[in-house]
């Protein structure tokens, strides 16, 4: 599980059967404090409707945003969006 921010949407014509109307979003992960980036963009499935700019949560547990999403155990989901992120503090 990882904090991103939301930079963008991804559009797809073709993919799998059981992505059918799922909203992919760009997202780079981010440092949870400090809000500076770190490591590469990722596509993460979106079903809580975040926008551009927004810090999410995003879990890397595959079969997570399967049972998220309500696909099968064929999806090849990886990444989704499990939360919407108000805030972040040092502890």
């Amino acid at each position: 599980m990882f904090t991103a921010v939301v930079k963008g949407s991804l559009t797809s014509t073709i993919k799998h059967p059981s992505m059918k109307g799922v909203r992919l979003m760009i997202v780079q992960p981010v440092d949870p404090v400090a809000g500076i980036s770190s490591g590469l963009p990722q596509i993460a499935a979106d079903v809580l409707g975040a926008g551009i700019g927004t810090r999410v949560l995003v879990s890397s547990d595959g079969r997570a945003a399967q049972d998220m999403l309500k696909m099968d155990k064929f999806s090849p989901v990886r990444l989704v969006i499990t939360a919407l992120v108000d805030e972040a503090a040092k502890t």
